[in-house]
Formats: structure tokens, C-alpha cells, sequence
């Protein structure tokens, strides 16, 4: 019997019997205080077990992902489909299936290494990032009953809320500034078990924010809510944005823009990402033939290779 159930019987048998004829208040299950009340006890008691509590299990998400769901905004998004390639669970062109292709692969790498907070990024502008960080959390909702969240980011040109016809504001320079709370800058599509969280309003000290432990503390909390959880930032090389949030994150995907950057580019990105855990490199742009496709995708020519 544990401590504190022992202190509750002490407590009862002390309490004052109550004048016959007075409405008594039935007293409430013993089960309620040995495995909740007892639990909430523990965590400030002296006797509570040292080191991090246990990572939550898949099953204790969904409450918490409803009450998210219910309080964030809800604007109506409207969907570029010149951005998509997975439009619709129907979509079954050679670049849709790359990006299965791509998701399953993560999903490999995961069996052996637990992680859901995703690095996206690039060696320099123009490579297709956003483009790869859209359509795979796309692939991942695409699944029954999985959760994604999708964050920009990349506070200096950010580009999801335009592919997503979704407000840009407010987002996350917001929240980290303190001008906005969680749930106001999350938002969820209309049936979609996709989530968003757009840029914000434009900062003059990008890097210092997203180092910043507010950006920390808020990625630990999501982290818990997803599926996974696909942060898109800037470019590695030009600025210092993405190496000083891949600590954060729990891996980084390099998106390499083929025919756009030389390998030597490509080794320098991987360098600077070099203490981080860099899950792979995925190929943008890739040409149909070079797929060896035997369907023609209109609208776009990029594709994408894990």
C-alpha cells in the first residue's frame, strides 16, 4: 500500500461525522487516488523517481490533438495544386511516388532510431525545399489516422502560406516575439489531419530568435502532439538559420537542386549540417526520363529522389 494512500485513510478517519439528517457527499473511489491522484502526488513528492519522465506512447496523443484542434485557428486554405503533387490520395503519378518512396524510407529510418521533428533544407535558394517539405507532409496525412504538423520556418522568405492559401499571420516569428499565444498561431485545414504554422510577420533578427529557448520549449511540446513534425528553413549556406535550429530537431533532410547545385556546394551544406544528424539527401528536379517514368506529369518537372 503506498504512502499516500495510507495519509488519505488517516485524513477520512479524522474527518468530523456528519449530523444525521445533513446532505453527506459520497466519498470518491479509492481507484481515483491510487492511480490518478497518486500519480499527479508523485511528481512533487520527495519520493518521486529521478531522471526525465517516460515518453509519452502514440495512444496518449489523440487527446491532446483534439483539444488542439478544437482552440487553433481554422481558416479556409486554398490549395495550389501547381505546388502539389499529392493533391489527393489518388494522385499516382512518378512524382507522387516519389515522395511515398521518400516517406517510407523515413519511415525505415525511424524503426531503428526513434524521430519526429524533420529538418528541411537546402545548400542555396531555388532547390525546392518548401516544394519537399509541403508534399511530404502531405504523403504523411495521406495515411489513415496520421498526424502531421508543417512549420516555416524560414523567416526570411517564406513561401508555404502561398502554396497552402493560407494566412501568414500570425505564426511563428509571432509566438517567439511573445505576440501570439500557441493556439493562435497553429492552424488546421478543413478535413485534413495536416496542421500549419505559417512564418509570421517579418523580423529584423531571425537567427537570434529561432536559437532562442522559446523555439526549444515550443518544439518539445509539439513534438509530443505529431505524427512528425516538418520544419522548413532557410538555406544552409547563405545564412546561419537552419544550423542553429537543427539541434532542435531530431534529423535533417539536404534538398539538392539537380542541375542547380555543384557537388562541391553540396559537400560544403553537408559539412556545415556536419553536427547535426543528417538523415540523407533527396534530389529535386529530376527529369522524367531520368526516372525512367513511363507516365508524363504535367505542370511540374520536379521530382524527387530520397
Amino acid at each position: 500500500m503506498s504512502r499516500i494512500f495510507e495519509a488519505l485513510q488517516k485524513i477520512q478517519s479524522q474527518q468530523t461525522p456528519v449530523a444525521s439528517g445533513a446532505e453527506t457527499i459520497p466519498p470518491e473511489p479509492v481507484a481515483f487516488w491510487t492511480e490518478q491522484r497518486e500519480e499527479e502526488l508523485r511528481a512533487t513528492s520527495s519520493f518521486a523517481p529521478s531522471g526525465p519522465p517516460p515518453r509519452p506512447s502514440l495512444t496518449s496523443f489523440a487527446p491532446g490533438l483534439n483539444a488542439l484542434r478544437q482552440r487553433c485557428a481554422k481558416p479556409a486554405w486554398k490549395l495550389h495544386k501547381d505546388s502539389l503533387v499529392l493533391f489527393n490520395e489518388q494522385s499516382f503519378d512518378q512524382c507522387a511516388e516519389q515522395f511515398r518512396i521518400l516517406r517510407a524510407r523515413l519511415y525505415r529510418l525511424r524503426e531503428k532510431k526513434p524521430f519526429r521533428t524533420l529538418l528541411v533544407t537546402s545548400a542555396q535558394a531555388g532547390e525546392g525545399k518548401s516544394f519537399v517539405s509541403l508534399n511530404l507532409a502531405r504523403a504523411i496525412v495521406h495515411q489513415h489516422e496520421r498526424h502531421a504538423l508543417l512549420i516555416d520556418a524560414d523567416l526570411r522568405a517564406p513561401k508555404l502560406h502561398v502554396s497552402l492559401g493560407a494566412p501568414s499571420s500570425p505564426g511563428l516569428s509571432d509566438y517567439l516575439r511573445g505576440d501570439a499565444d500557441e493556439f493562435s498561431i497553429i492552424q488546421s485545414g478543413t478535413g485534413e489531419n495536416l496542421f500549419f504554422i505559417p512564418a509570421g510577420r517579418p523580423v529584423s533578427n531571425p537567427t537570434e530568435l529561432l536559437g532562442s529557448t522559446r523555439t526549444k520549449s515550443l518544439f518539445e511540446r509539439l513534438n509530443t502532439l505529431f505524427d512528425w513534425v516538418i520544419v522548413d528553413t532557410s538555406p544552409v549556406l547563405p545564412v546561419s538559420d537552419a544550423a542553429v535550429l537543427a539541434p532542435t530537431c531530431d534529423g535533417v533532410i539536404l534538398v539538392v537542386g539537380a542541375g542547380r547545385t555543384s557537388s562541391d556546394l553540396a559537400r560544403t551544406a553537408c559539412q556545415e549540417l556536419r553536427e547535426s544528424r543528417l538523415l540523407g539527401v533527396v534530389l529535386n528536379g529530376v527529369e522524367d526520363d531520368a526516372l525512367g517514368s513511363p507516365y508524363a506529369y504535367y505542370g511540374r518537372s520536379e521530382h524527387v529522389r530520397g
